[in-house]
């Protein structure tokens, strides 16, 4: 069994936890490779990291290899892959889990993706009756959703049955465990980055803020390769790069990552750009894909929404409503370029100037003026975590003296789309 087959069936096996929401575009250019996955974890991508009781959308695109071979390299390269079936998820006499299971490696114990309110919708394009059927050669993909209801890190491991012929349909059983999910709980209000200069001999720094409430009993920080460079709420940069940090509570552990800190004495030509796929009325099918130029050797690029949070990493983000958007690029020496007020449109009519939030910053208060009739509003944190919410008037006052300094996003949705303003607390 080679490796990559491994990472392939294992996504193909998340596929199993199909529910009833809405399903997500076949549209992933896979290149003219035979088969693949994306988010790959053999080249060190990952689905995103979930906020515990906060809603959690991503999106797995698989291609299904056409032959034998790239399951199972034993059998002959001709012979053709009849379809792949992902078990259900079942519980025996015995206690024991099959089908798509979560291990929680942190206690060991084991759950299905039900259990930790998280939820697939898979699209198999209609190719097969059964939704747990995948027919090879085909692409397909699936909607990662839901409400995480239970933090921690899980390892996944998937059983699922290869079909093939050789005279008669034969199948060969698998079991594989190449894949991470972590639900994060709400630590952080954020972290503050100061940069480093070569030229002055600044070293970087990254500082936690903890979120209201959160008594820490340890914080850890570590480098891309998961190296820990330092603990405490604060930690010296000394080579430039991408960082995350790790907070430990008496009830959770979670990590936080994509901060980079960068070497602003550098001499760089680096140049970026960014191609907008715009969004279908109603749909998250929006795209932006990157091209970047005279990079000095491998680079990598996070991709951020209007109010700073991380969305994905890599050369595309895909899935996407009307909105604002970033991206960061850091090429292996340290130099960076950021691209920003990248815009998805949709034919809806734009709302942006409708409404607005003063005074900002906010200091005890903050008033949002003439919402949209019908509207919804939501203050928050750029980690995720709703500190304020509401429905319906047209004026809110927001209490917001007991909320931690930093940057917020206010986000207001109704029948025409959903926008957001920046907003700074700061006491």
């Amino acid at each position: 069994m080679n490796k990559y087959a491994q990472t392939l069936l294992t996504c193909l096996g998340m596929l199993a936890m199909a529910a009833g929401f809405s399903q997500c575009d076949i549209d992933y250019d896979f290149g003219d490779t035979e088969f693949g996955v994306s988010p790959d974890p053999i080249v060190g991508e990952s689905f995103l990291d979930g906020m515990l009781d906060e809603p959690y959308y991503d999106v797995l695109h698989i291609l299904i290899p056409a032959t034998a071979a790239g399951i199972d390299s034993t059998y002959p390269p001709t012979l053709p892959v009849d379809s792949v079936i992902v078990l259900q998820d079942a519980i025996d006499g015995n206690g024991v889990y099959s089908g798509v299971v979560f291990r929680d490696v942190n206690t060991d114990e084991v759950f299905h993706g039900s259990d930790i309110g998280l939820e697939i919708v898979l699209n198999n394009n209609g190719d097969s009756p059964n939704e747990n059927t995948f027919l090879g050669g085909m692409q397909y993909c699936a909607a990662i959703q839901g409400t995480p209801d239970r933090a921690g890190l899980y390892s996944m491991s998937i059983d699922i049955q290869a079909w093939a012929t050789i005279f008669t349909p034969f199948n060969a059983p698998f079991t594989f465990e190449n894949f991470s999910v972590r639900i994060n709980c709400p630590l952080i209000d954020g972290v503050d980055v100061v940069n480093a200069n070569s030229l002055d001999g600044t070293q970087g720094t990254l500082t936690v803020s903890l979120a209201e409430g959160v008594v820490a009993t340890e914080i850890a920080w570590f480098n891309a390769s998961g190296l820990q460079i330092g603990t405490g709420e604060s930690v010296t940069v000394v080579n430039p790069g991408t960082f995350s940090v790790m907070v430990t509570t008496e009830d959770c552990q979670s990590e936080f990552g994509g901060w980079v800190v960068i070497d602003q004495g550098l001499d760089c030509t680096m140049t970026a750009t960014v191609d907008v796929t715009n969004a279908d009325e109603g749909e998250a099918n929006g795209a932006l894909a990157l091209d970047v130029e005279n990079a000095e050797g491998p680079w990598t690029a996070t991709w951020y929404d209007g109010g700073g949070f991380i969305l994905g990493t890599g050369e595309t983000l895909e899935g996407l409503d009307a909105g604002d958007f970033s991206v960061l690029v850091v090429d292996s020496i340290g130099c960076s370029v950021e691209v920003q007020d990248i815009q998805v449109i949709t034919g809806l009519e734009d709302i942006q100037g409708a409404w607005n939030a003063y005074p900002n910053p906010a200091h005890d208060v903050l008033v949002i003026q003439g919402l949209p009739l019908g509207s919804a509003w939501a203050l928050v944190g750029l980690h995720g975590q709703v500190v304020a919410e509401g429905r319906g008037q047209q004026r809110e006052v927001v209490r917001t003296g007991h909320f931690a300094n930093g940057m917020y996003v206010l986000r207001v949705s109704n029948n025409q789309g959903l926008t957001f303003k920046q907003v700074l607390i700061q006491h």
